[in-house]
């Protein structure tokens, strides 16, 4: 990663010429490729640390190199982050998150095609699994785990946001079940054959509340866990809490970063009273 006196986060030299020509590309592609809201000074778009304010430009940069299909040095510049002391949870929240929103504004304010959309998304999605394997190896390991079984909409378009919430409830220990398709024969094997404590949905569309709302219904009375739990979270919640009533699931959880912790309690109390 470039620093503003030339060297990267290794300590390397790295020749002006050819830097000045990196940061050009990446103003480039800032500048007629992503919004003009996104756009940074040269000097901050590849900074040498994380302060007040950074987090900002590492998630543009992030958007700039998978649109550009430059997943190679997205992986160095994660790795350098990490060796930087960036945890497991601001990498995949404070960076790759964002990133993931950016690209969708971009796409919704017609800036990039549905295709580099989609590319650019597949891309996030191997770096997010490249985060929980790769650098932080295997997840934590529990006598009794916590499951749950994760799933989109049906008929999702981009599955990025669920496949994260996955990664981070396995990385905290549970056993889950992630269908990115919302498979609904997968779904009814996974809750009919094993003791699932959770069922979690990701809505990212309102209007197919409906369809998810049956789902989830008919998951709930096929379930071999009899007090399975319901959570659901995703866009069109955080723009509606309102729709928790249309999908008849027990609680909305807000945010990543409190639904592992959020879900455990109240997997825990069930537990309990089941003793």
């Amino acid at each position: 990663m470039t620093t503003r006196d030339g060297e990267n986060l290794s300590g390397q030299r790295q020749d002006p010429q050819h830097s000045d020509h990196h940061l050009l590309r990446i103003r480039r592609i800032l500048e007629h490729r992503i919004a003009p809201s996104l756009m940074l000074d040269p000097a901050l778009i590849l900074p040498s640390g994380r302060k007040s304010g950074q987090d900002e430009g590492l998630s543009d940069t992030m958007v700039a190199m998978v649109l550009q299909g430059r997943e190679d040095q997205a992986r160095s510049e994660i790795r350098a982050l990490h060796r930087g002391g960036m945890s497991f949870e601001q990498l995949q929240l404070g960076l790759l998150a964002p990133a993931v929103k950016k690209l969708g504004a971009l796409w919704d304010n017609d800036n990039v095609s549905f295709v580099d959309v989609t590319v650019a998304v597949g891309t996030l999605q191997r770096l997010m699994h490249f985060v929980s394997v790769e650098l932080e190896g295997a997840p934590i390991m529990l006598a009794n785990p916590r499951s749950i079984c994760i799933f989109p909409e049906p008929g999702a378009i981009h599955t990025f946001g669920p496949a994260l919430v996955a990664e981070y409830f396995e990385h905290a220990g549970w056993q889950v079940h992630y269908v990115p398709d919302a498979d609904r024969n997968q779904l009814r094997a996974i809750v009919e054959g094993s003791d699932v404590d959770v069922l979690g949905l990701s809505l990212g569309r309102a209007e197919k509340a409906d369809a998810a709302a049956t789902l989830v219904a008919e998951l709930r009375a096929v379930s071999r866990n009899r007090r399975i739990l319901t959570v659901a979270g995703g866009p069109a919640l955080v723009r509606d809490p309102h729709l928790m009533m249309q999908l008849g699931v027990d609680a909305v959880l807000a945010s990543i970063d409190t639904a592992q912790i959020a879900t455990a309690r109240m997997v825990d109390h069930r537990r309990a009273d089941r003793a």
